[in-house]
């Protein structure tokens, strides 16, 4: 008799500084679903007061690099938390690379600049944590806490894309 598939509940959370240097927000990934293939992934941002600051939701599959199968999901499931935890907080503004044409950053980063010039080279002159994580399937952003809205605000996306000559 087969067995079904196994749901998987993971959350962990860690205190980060997104809306400031020393800032003492929390971080929470949660990914969770019954059958785990169909997880979801919550990654939620919340400032000391518990205000939400930033949030993100996805299907967990689009986001891993590669096709796994019950039940070698499920272990995964902790490590992409982890991860998520772990490398979410890496950079700051004053890291970025100079602005440039789209195709010529591209290039150099696999990213692409989502604001206005002025809005960008302003942002490399500060220290803002930026909270990079994947986004879909070979995607990822990069958020900065905006302090006119009060809330995270891509930046940059980023992905692996093909080429025509690729084919």
């Amino acid at each position: 008799m087969a067995q079904s598939p196994e749901g998987c509940d993971v959350t962990r959370t860690e205190q980060v500084a997104f809306t400031g240097k020393d800032a003492v927000d929390t971080l929470s990934v949660t990914v969770a679903g019954d059958p785990c293939r169909d997880a979801t992934v919550v990654l939620r941002i919340v400032n000391k007061d518990g205000r939400e600051v930033y949030l993100y939701e996805g299907v967990l599959v689009e986001h891993l690099p590669f096709i796994v199968h019950e039940p070698e999901l499920i272990p995964l499931v902790s490590f992409f938390a982890e991860k998520v935890i772990r490398d979410g907080f890496i950079r700051r503004t004053n890291d970025l690379p100079p602005w440039a044409p789209v195709e010529q950053y591209y290039d150099s980063t696999n990213d692409i600049i989502i604001v206005s010039e002025a809005v960008y080279n302003g942002l490399r002159g500060m220290k803002k944590p930026i909270f990079w994580h994947a986004a879909g399937d070979a995607t990822w952003v990069h958020v900065v806490y905006d302090n006119r809205s009060q809330y995270g605000r891509i930046i940059m996306r980023g992905g692996v894309f093909q080429s025509a000559g690729d084919d």
